[in-house]
Order: structure tokens, then sequence, then C-alpha cells
């Protein structure tokens, strides 16, 4: 790897953007990489952390996931006139996704 230096700012609300050339070396390409950042003597220290960490987000639905949700959806609007609760309904959908 290159030993690569540029400098950066520290934005308004404490925002610290890393710059392209550092991600590009780092191949930091992805949209949400989590990070974990201590602090040292002389200032801080930045991680990426692996893909497998707990703490890492969850990745994003696909597009069948999205049409199963709607249709879910439309199907519990549907049947509101069955006087079915939707607050039950989302009770249990809640429990089973603990």
């Amino acid at each position: 790897m290159n030993y690569i230096q540029t400098i950066s700012k520290i934005r308004g609300r404490g925002q610290l953007t890393i710059p392209q050339e550092i991600r590009q070396a780092l191949k930091w390409q992805g949209d949400e990489v989590l990070v974990k950042i201590e602090t040292t003597f002389s200032g801080f220290k930045v991680e990426r952390l692996p893909v497998s960490h707990p703490q890492n987000p969850v990745k994003k639905l696909t597009p069948a996931q999205w049409q199963s949700i709607n249709k879910t959806m439309e199907n519990i609007s549907r049947s509101g006139k069955q006087k079915i609760s939707l607050t039950n309904v989302l009770r249990k959908d809640r429990a089973a996704h603990l």
C-alpha cells in the first residue's frame, strides 16, 4: 500500500469527511462503512470494522422484499373492512421479529 497524506476539515457539526484518495487507497467504496475511532496521544486512529461485526448496519431490502411488504400492506388495508385490528396485526408482526 502506498503512503498517502492529505488534509481534511472537521465541519461545523463535528463531521469529518474522509478524502476520496484515502477511501480509494483503503478500498472503502461502500456507502455505509462502519469504522471504529479511538483516541491516541497525538490525535485519533480510524479502523474499518469487518462486515461480520455485530454493529454493522443491516443490509438494504431488495425490490422483491419491498414488493412483499407492499402486498402485505395492501392486504391489511383491504381487510380493515372486515373488522381486523391493525394494532393487533402490527403487534404480532413486531413480536415475530424479537
